[in-house]
């Protein structure tokens, strides 16, 4: 985990690459009409997107040895809770790998927290659409007092 990690924080701070995303995720038509070729950076975004899905699909398979469709389905809010913790903008162009790392480690915190006080899973996903929805709404208040 830590080699990659390190891998996509020095490819979008470091790389042309990771400065178009944060362009075209900033503004779409700006950086189209600088004359950058945003379906091309979009494209690439997906596939590596995909292929890293992929291999960790295949890995978390290995590791429950149970294939199932809804298997990941639980980590879905935990993972949006953990970038917006981390500073992403579910509304697009901020946002940082750094900052998801260490909002999905202040939510393993939490969750561990939480095991250690016994409280039931429906009660933890409460609480973690509780915090997107605090976030989310502390960020389009700062947005609105620009």
């Amino acid at each position: 985990f830590v080699p990659l990690a390190a891998l996509i924080v020095f490819t979008l701070a470091r790389t042309g690459f990771g400065r178009l995303l944060y362009a075209v995720g900033d503004n779409e038509r700006a950086t189209r009409l600088s004359g950058v070729q945003y379906w091309q950076v979009i494209s690439a975004l997906y596939v590596t997107s995909s292929v890293l899905a992929g291999i960790t699909g295949l890995l978390y398979i290995g590791l429950i040895k149970a294939p199932s469709l809804s298997l990941a389905e639980p980590l879905v809010l935990p993972s949006v809770a953990a970038a917006v913790i981390g500073g992403t903008s579910i509304f697009g162009g901020r946002g940082g790998y750094t900052g998801t790392i260490i909002g999905a480690l202040i939510l393993t915190v939490l969750t561990t927290l939480l095991t250690i006080l016994q409280m039931p899973e429906g009660a933890r996903r409460i609480l973690f659409g509780l915090i997107v929805l605090f976030v989310t709404a502390a960020y389009l208040r700062i947005v609105e007092e620009r």
